[in-house]
């Protein structure tokens, strides 16, 4: 089967790529729909900017959730959405798409995926490992028998994938994401200082604010937001410090250095002494954190790197499996096709 098409779909964002023209589009993993209705009234980036001003009787929706398939009606809306753009695959009567699954997803969270696409209008459908993907687009050989360790941390999922020869050697996830910090970022500026943000405004707080290394963190640093005045009920703008933010950041950030920690020390002896030399690489749109990198190798004792553009990590390799599927085997979890009558 030729693969036409590939897409990477994550919580928050959602990243496409052609055989012929490489990685073409990136866009937000968001739907609006009106109340009643199956059809989304706009996708992509007009839904994004009616995240928290949608109108009564319509809502504002995104297919995954915590990094797998929440809602497959939703999925296959989005997916049909992206097909349409693509328009080097839409004179094709039958294409191939290739997706982008987290390694941890249920077994029936991938047959729904695959439904989907299939239901979106391809002939065939194959999901491929998520990590794998990031590491591949990170410009790991994957097929080498060097220790290859890729922490892959996105909005919505966090994994830790220890690769040899092509197969998982380790593995080791989180059930939550980056968005668990803008969450946290929320919750303590409604509970301790009174106001009430949305989605974008957290995650400014946190881009720009947020550090992996609170000890050497600057704490003078003001950062001028808007929000609701929960005493006053009014809409006004404050001043947010430093460290609240850097509190909101600590538990995930230590959660992620645990679990790259557990998943080196479960590896076998050989695979992890290569890691001194080859290090961890990390790649998703969460790895831009400042000084993540460095907490993260003071914990595994090894060096450790951010990848070039992280956040495209995934859809790039998802392109060259695109046009060499059979040298990474591994990297294909499961793949259907369309029945035909």
């Amino acid at each position: 089967m030729r693969w036409d098409i590939g897409i990477d779909l994550g919580t928050q964002s959602a990243r496409m790529a052609t055989l012929k023209g490489g990685p073409a589009l990136s866009v937000p993993a968001t739907l609006a729909f009106r109340e009643g209705n199956r059809v989304p009234i706009c996708a992509g980036d007009i839904a994004q900017r009616l995240v928290g001003r949608a109108c009564e009787g319509v809502s504002v929706v995104h297919p995954l959730r915590d990094g797998v398939l929440e809602n497959n009606l939703y999925a296959a809306s989005l997916l049909q959405w992206l097909f349409r753009r693509a328009e080097d695959v839409n004179a094709r009567r039958r294409f191939g798409a290739m997706i982008t699954c987290a390694p941890f997803a249920r077994p029936v969270q991938r047959e729904a995926m695959l439904t989907a696409a299939i239901d979106a209008g391809a002939a065939e459908a194959a999901l491929v490992r998520s990590d794998a993907a990031s590491a591949v687009g990170a410009g790991l050989d994957l097929n080498s028998p060097e220790a290859k360790l890729v922490i892959d941390i996105g909005a919505g999922k966090i994994t830790a994938t220890l690769f040899t020869f092509g197969r998982v050697a380790a593995f080791g996830h989180l059930p939550y994401g980056m968005n668990r910090v803008d969450e946290r970022i929320r919750r303590i500026l409604r509970s301790e200082f009174g106001y009430r943000v949305g989605e974008a405004v957290s995650e400014e707080i946190k881009n720009t604010l947020g550090s992996a290394m609170p000890d050497q963190a600057p704490h003078d640093i003001i950062m001028h937001a808007t929000g609701v005045s929960l005493t006053q009920r009014m809409p006004v703008h404050f001043d947010v410090e430093t460290r609240p933010v850097l509190d909101a950041c600590e538990d995930v950030v230590a959660e992620i250095a645990r679990l790259a920690t557990s998943v080196a020390n479960n590896a076998p002896e050989e695979l992890a002494a290569d890691l001194n030399d080859a290090g961890a690489v990390l790649t998703g749109g969460g790895a831009v954190m400042a000084e993540l990198d460095r907490r993260i190798g003071q914990a595994l004792g090894v060096p450790c790197r951010v990848a070039d553009a992280p956040e495209g990590c995934a859809i790039r390799g998802l392109f060259r499996i695109m046009e060499a599927p059979e040298l990474y085997p591994g990297a294909i979890m499961q793949r259907q096709s369309k029945q035909v009558w």
